[in-house]
């Protein structure tokens, strides 16, 4: 089954269910991330997943364009009815009894279920006035990684506010204007389609790995197809399988609850069997022990502390997509929540090691250019206009430049003993020490 669909079946049976593991309450939701280039039918596969989705959303908002002109004549009344009470002769005392007794309309919720590229104010926003269950769903998933939402200034804040939503802990936001506001019970998935450069960027980005958010993604970068999409004439409309899930993607949305006036989700909680409970522990275990220093998840240790919570997670969305009644999850299940989550640290190692490989190979240009230019001392700026073309970005130069550190090729010059280079002080500036391991300098 593809991450698309599970991020999308994941967006139905977050807003109906919890996950009760070993005495926690957990969100049943999760975070994907598909690599691909241009031409994998990204938006091809999206298109499909989200039709149910989409059906619904247009049928909503209608309903949704009446409730706004029935809350309008409801909030009129009130208005007048509240104005009379406050406003009569100045030297009667105001009916406190009465005042107390109108109620004031609640305004109805905005049906959107899935948005692209928010910034986490407008996430919140979203959150605290229009479902309180949202998709954050992108097939050019570049946009929000390489957006106003991970720009320098809304970086952190956007990383920590998803896994906060991730971990389902209340998310607040404090602002002078128009004050402060806490929201509890609120759920969102993921699913982001990026192309290889900018998730090269996301993935090795450290504010992204201290945070702690990559830990919280599941990522694929599956083989590419082109060449072998022959045609195939399937009625999506009329396949039985399509119809089911669409079918199911409706009645989970549909049993949606939440508190009217506080938005707050109105959620049943699911727990794994004691026998799946038993598998559950095995699995937690055995990953534990590789990912240790020698262990074989040691690379992406980050990751596989989090594999025996996915692995719930994955098989709660499984089970309760299957049979939205279940009272718990079973040892089937968790079984094909194991056998997910193996695939996915295996991807997730893979996509590690063949960016690395690929930094590797873009040091090795640079030290080569460092060589053909006879290169004493060198700077970002020096890099970001002079180097490889492949290598003139911050994104790129910066952590090839710590890379060549790391390893001895190049010595950092202490920003209080600043030299001159090109005609300039340079706060930050490397030594070069060598140009291979045969080329001490």
């Amino acid at each position: 089954m593809r991450p698309i669909i599970f991020g999308w079946r994941g967006l139905g049976v977050q807003g109906a269910a919890n996950l009760k593991l070993h005495g926690d309450i957990k969100p049943l939701s999760e975070y994907f991330i598909t690599i691909a280039g241009s031409g994998e039918r990204k938006s091809a596969t999206d298109g499909q997943a989200l039709r149910p989705h989409r059906a619904w959303q247009k049928e909503a908002i209608k309903l949704h364009d009446e409730e706004v002109k029935d809350y309008a004549i409801k909030k009129a009344v009130y208005d007048k009815q509240k104005a009379k009470i406050l406003g009569g002769n100045k030297k009667d005392a105001i009916d406190i009894g009465a005042l107390n007794k109108l109620v004031e309309p609640i305004p109805p919720r905005l049906p959107v279920l899935t948005t692209e590229e928010p910034t986490f104010e407008g996430l919140f926003k979203q959150l605290q006035y229009g479902l309180p269950s949202i998709g954050v769903f992108s097939d050019e998933g570049g946009r929000l990684v390489g957006g106003h939402a991970m720009n320098a200034d809304n970086r952190l804040k956007t990383m920590a506010g998803l896994s906060k939503l991730w971990d389902g802990v209340p998310i607040d936001r404090v602002r002078g204007g128009d004050g402060s506001s806490i929201l509890y019970h609120r759920r969102c998935s993921m699913h982001l389609m990026i192309q290889p450069l900018a998730a090269d960027g996301f993935i090795n980005d450290d504010a992204a790995i201290d945070q702690g958010i990559l830990s919280r993604m599941l990522m694929v970068k599956p083989d590419s197809t082109k060449g072998t999409r022959l045609f195939k004439n399937v009625d999506y409309q009329n396949s039985t399988e399509v119809n089911r899930y669409n079918r199911r993607v409706t009645e989970l949305i549909n049993s949606w609850r939440w508190d009217k006036e506080t938005g707050e989700l109105n959620l049943k909680s699911i727990e794994l069997s004691s026998d799946a409970f038993k598998l559950w522990i095995e699995y937690h275990d055995h990953v534990e022990h590789q990912h240790g220093e020698s262990g074989a998840y040691h690379p992406i240790s980050g990751f596989a502390s989090k594999a025996a919570e996915h692995t719930a997670r994955l098989a709660g969305i499984i089970q309760l997509f299957s049979d939205p009644n279940a009272k718990e999850i079973s040892a089937e299940y968790v079984k094909k929540g194991i056998v997910l989550m193996d695939f996915y640290l295996g991807e997730t190692l893979r996509i590690k090691e063949s960016t690395e490989s690929r930094e590797i190979a873009e040091a090795e240009k640079l030290l080569a250019w460092l060589k053909a230019e006879r290169l004493r001392h060198i700077y970002p700026v020096k890099v970001y206009q002079s180097a490889p073309n492949a290598i003139r970005s911050k994104d790129k130069a910066l952590p090839i430049l710590m890379l060549l550190e790391n390893h001895g090729y190049l010595s950092p010059i202490n920003p209080d003993q600043a030299i001159e280079i090109d005609g300039k002080v340079r706060k930050q500036a490397w030594r070069v020490i060598a140009y291979s391991p045969d080329e001490v300098l």
